[in-house]
């Protein structure tokens, strides 16, 4: 089972949480991506609450999120994310949909869902593979396949097959 029970909503970027609303304004203004809501195609928000533990599961783990927000927005270029968690702070991540590649996951065990990412988000030195924990909503596969269908229209996928930078077959041959 998740640590977290999660709720996952569509919604405007007006309406997320505070911190999460703040730092995507931020993103897009020191990145000059023009106006947040004009660009925003999909926004969804998930909003992540620790289930209980124990006292003992609690003080050897150290402090954790109780409750974590997770916004991900979703423009022609760029998926952002950012995390807010009570113990955490604020966490931004981007990406431009042309370097990241994302598939919808939905585990039974543990009970999780949402979207895993792996690619070149701005900034990381080297490929990244992770999960946007969301809830069991249907807004999270709709969120989800519209970020897959972005990603797949900025970077769609080579129908001629190549060995060592050659068309299959050799020179000349197709």
């Amino acid at each position: 089972m998740s640590d977290y029970n999660r709720t996952t909503r569509e919604c405007s970027v007006s309406q997320l949480h505070a911190e999460l609303r703040q730092a995507i304004q931020n993103y897009f203004t020191e990145h000059r991506l023009g106006s947040l809501e004009a660009e925003t195609l999909m926004c969804c928000e998930t909003i992540s609450e620790k289930k209980s533990i124990n006292k003992l599961v609690s003080w050897l783990n150290g402090k954790s999120d109780a409750t974590i927000y997770t916004g991900m927005l979703l423009t022609s270029e760029w998926l952002i994310w950012v995390h807010h968690g009570d113990q955490s702070g604020t966490r931004l991540n981007a990406a431009n949909l042309k370097l990241i590649h994302a598939e919808f996951y939905n585990s039974r065990i543990p009970k999780d869902a949402g979207l895993q990412i792996s690619g070149f988000p701005v900034g990381a030195k080297e490929g990244i593979r992770g999960q946007i924990g969301m809830g069991p909503e249907m807004a999270t596969q709709k969120c989800c396949e519209e970020v897959i269908k972005a990603i797949a229209k900025a970077n769609p996928p080579s129908t001629q097959k190549h060995i060592f930078g050659l068309p299959f077959g050799g020179p000349g041959k197709t």
